[in-house]
């Protein structure tokens, strides 16, 4: 996907030229993966850079419009307009033949077998296949998972949306400012053709062109990259279990310092949380393999906040300097941690701090206006050979 459909570093691909991307993969309940995937294009503007063009410029705004639908499809490969749904039956999937292979599992039609022109009757056809089996919307436990108890299942409560309303043509919602899609199926999820075909599973493409989709988009990834893989009920037991055998431990520790007994306790509540955590065999055949639980395009730099705010409490405990918090104990405020690296090799030894490297750094103009953020953001520790002298 990323080296043949958006082509990173390879010039131009499916969406033009993606300068960035970031996937994450999430596991389904069944314990199948699936990949979450945001891209940045060179050339795109703001979501408000983006409004104010195409509301003084119509030409603009057509363009726009264009690259949105040739990118993006809410409707099935043969349609020529929209395609109301007069009854209920007009809703529910088309059933597949008996005798007809499951497109997901069929090879694709070859290029280098076929003319052009029957290379394109072939492509739509599967395509078409596929746009049915893959991403015709039915509606299940998912769509209502966030019901409010009395609330009834249906159209109007799936949280997909796709309730079989249908958009004529593309246009700007005036309230929300938010480009809203032509569509002319109202039961099937929005696919780019290329990718549909060429991975032949079911896709999603959104375009983040507003800023209502711009928070809508974070609120969502970040809601799965916080999510927890242990279930409520079975966190809850982990912490009960932890809280009873901390408590067993220390019933007659009369002696124990607190610092270290909630220190204990914190250990015993991470260690029977992460006890419980389950993986799906996917998972563990992916990490096996070479996959990851992240794709990125970029390099981030590890930043242990609480090594500087240790760094901070201490230095102020050393002046004298009141905080304004009212410390119980000393030794909480001396029993501050600061991680060191340690480098052996056959010439020397190399101990290195990320708080002593921004603390000793440079005072010329490259480094001394920088603060920690742009300090770590901008900097890169590489390893150099240091001569021994007699000093």
């Amino acid at each position: 996907f990323i080296d043949i459909i958006i082509k990173y570093k390879h010039g131009p691909g499916v969406f033009g030229h993606c300068q960035a991307y970031y996937g994450t993969i999430e596991v389904q309940g069944r314990g199948t993966l699936h990949c979450h995937m945001l891209l940045w294009i060179v050339g795109n503007p703001s979501p408000q850079e983006l409004c104010n063009k195409m509301a003084e410029d119509d030409r603009f705004q057509g363009v726009m419009f264009a690259w949105l639908e040739n990118i993006i499809s809410c409707e099935l490969p043969y349609d020529k307009g929209p395609v109301p749904e007069r009854t209920s039956a007009d809703a529910k999937k088309p059933p597949r033949a008996k005798e007809e292979m499951d497109p997901r599992l069929e090879q694709q039609p070859q290029v280098a077998e076929l003319d052009n022109q029957s290379f394109e009757y072939e492509f739509t056809d599967f395509l078409t296949r596929l746009a049915v089996e893959c991403n015709w919307h039915i509606h299940n436990d998912t769509c209502y998972k966030h019901l409010k108890s009395g609330e009834k299942r249906g159209d109007a409560n799936c949280r997909m949306r796709l309730d079989g309303t249908l958009q004529e043509e593309t246009c700007i919602d005036v309230a929300s400012g938010s480009i809203e899609l032509q569509r002319w199926r109202g039961r099937v999820n929005n696919f780019t053709d290329l990718i549909l075909f060429l991975m032949q599973c079911n896709t999603d493409t959104q375009f983040i062109g507003s800023g209502e989709a711009a928070k809508a988009t974070v609120f969502y990834i970040t809601e799965y990259i916080t999510k927890g893989d242990v279930p409520l009920y079975v966190g809850l037991q982990a912490l009960d279990y932890a809280t009873k055998m901390h408590n067993a431990k220390y019933v007659d520790a009369k002696d124990a310092k607190d610092t270290h007994i909630v220190r204990n306790l914190i250990t015993k509540s991470v260690n029977a949380m992460m006890g419980r955590q389950e993986m799906s065999h996917q998972q563990v055949m992916s990490y096996l393999v070479g996959g990851g639980d992240h794709y990125t395009s970029h390099s981030f730099q590890t930043f242990k906040w609480f090594e500087f705010t240790n760094a901070v409490d201490k230095f102020e405990h050393d002046a004298g300097i009141s905080t304004g918090d009212d410390v119980d104990n000393d030794d909480d405020l001396l029993h501050v941690e600061e991680s060191v690296t340690v480098g052996i090799s056959t010439e020397n030894v190399e101990f290195t701090s990320d708080v002593q490297d921004y603390t000793l750094r440079p005072y010329d103009e490259n480094f001394a206006n920088l603060c920690l953020w742009e300090f770590i953001e901008s900097t890169i520790k590489m390893k150099g050979q240091i001569e021994n002298k007699n000093i």
